[in-house]
């Protein structure tokens, strides 16, 4: 889907941004999840994001702070509506239960 209007490029900025659907956020999050469980540092995550996904570092940088729970406040309430909207988890057990998910959808 072509988008209406071409996107700005702003000052400072290298290429347009483009703010990205449901499902890639969900599969961009659940990579990072994955690289931090295998012991991957931040350097090679936002390389292998970057890379694959042509996202800007900063970009990176909220999505390891989404999965780690190191965020704002705001970005730690998401997390759990993201896990379970009905019921309050921990970030702990919702993360694993996150990375157990991305593993068994790996396999298949």
């Amino acid at each position: 889907m072509k988008p209406k209007n071409p996107p700005i490029i702003r000052t400072g900025q290298l290429r347009p941004y483009v703010k990205g659907t449901e499902a890639q956020i969900d599969q961009r999050r659940g990579l990072v999840a994955r690289m931090l469980d295998e012991g991957a540092t931040k350097t090679e995550i936002h390389s292998a994001i970057r890379e694959k996904f042509n996202i800007e570092w900063r970009q990176c940088d909220r999505y390891v702070a989404f999965v780690t729970g190191t965020g704002t406040r705001a970005d730690t309430r998401l997390a759990h509506a993201h896990a379970q909207t009905y019921r309050q988890i921990t970030m702990r057990d919702h993360y694993l239960k996150l990375i157990k998910m991305y593993q068994d959808a790996a396999k298949r």
